[in-house]
């Protein structure tokens, strides 16, 4: 079996006390961010999809868990996220998938790179608007000078 280290992001931060119940319910490791708001963890499993299931099982009791992720891409470039559903959300998806011809995978994987090209689209414009912005109020120089400035500090 294989070490896999799992992010843990919680719904709220929890209790020093929380955490070190949970690490001793579990037996996983586990470390916290300084805002107690996620978490590492440790899984030994056969693959990706069996270490998450894991911690499923063990800390979904315990833990006010979001979303589960898998700290490192795999081979193919990619994360592993694991999100908990509702009946009413996994029956929504796969009336929606089956509409598309896709499965429900498919379908939330595509959903999640529009999103993902929708915000990319956002912030290109909001910095090209930043940028304007500043070009409109300093000169080249001005602005090279600051960048040199910055960069070198």
């Amino acid at each position: 079996m294989t070490l896999h280290a799992i992010e843990i992001n919680l719904t709220r931060s929890i209790a020093a006390v929380e955490l070190k119940a949970a690490q001793q319910d579990s037996s996983l490791p586990m470390a916290a961010a300084e805002d107690r708001k996620r978490l590492v963890v440790l899984v030994s499993a056969n693959n990706e999809r069996q270490a998450m299931r894991k911690v499923w099982k063990r800390l979904e009791d315990a833990l006010p868990i979001d979303v589960l992720c898998s700290l490192f891409p795999g081979p193919d470039g990619k994360y592993l996220m694991s999100i908990p559903m509702n009946d009413e959300n996994e029956v929504r998806i796969a009336r929606c998938a089956a509409a598309e011809r896709k499965t429900p995978e498919e379908f939330l994987k595509q959903a999640v790179a529009q999103a993902l090209a929708r915000d990319r689209s956002t912030r290109r414009a909001q910095l090209e608007c930043s940028l304007n912005a500043l070009l409109r109020t300093y000169s080249p120089e001005e602005i090279t000078g600051a960048a040199a400035r910055r960069i070198g500090t």
